[in-house]
């Protein structure tokens, strides 16, 4: 089992903003199951993208299993499913509690938790998840 994590960041050095912090632009959790590291085909990917189209939600997931009765001329994969924002942590967190993934160490529970608390603190002057999950219409 694999966790791929691609992200891109940047500095925000706006005088609103305090104190230079790191802004995500782009985030992927990437979620493989098997030997194959060749074998690019994940269980789940989430993504964020900050510069979405206006055709795709900011958050989303992609899922590479398809239901039989699915009938549409895109692949299941391919559609965007909207999410909320998604943390490393969470994705961690789902992996031990539904893909039997085994913890490294004993106090995981007290380390996500603490980074999941962090993170939410630092975003306190935003609502979750940080921005809004597509633009809204134009006038």
């Amino acid at each position: 089992m694999y966790l791929n994590v691609q992200m891109t960041v940047r500095v925000n050095r706006s005088p609103d903003a305090g104190l230079p912090r790191l802004q995500t632009l782009r985030s992927a959790y990437r979620y493989q199951a098997g030997h194959d590291l060749d074998d690019p085909k994940p269980v789940f990917v989430y993504e964020y993208n900050r510069g979405a189209p206006p055709s795709y939600p900011r958050c989303h997931l992609h899922v590479y299993a398809a239901p039989d009765h699915y009938a549409l001329n895109r692949p299941f994969h391919r559609l965007h499913l909207p999410t909320r924002r998604i943390t490393l942590e969470q994705v961690v967190w789902n992996l031990i509690h539904e893909h039997n993934v085994q913890p490294r160490r004993p106090d995981w529970h007290q380390v996500l938790w603490r980074h999941e608390t962090h993170l939410r603190d630092t975003q306190r002057t935003k609502d979750w998840p940080y921005d809004l999950p597509f633009d809204p219409p134009v006038k």
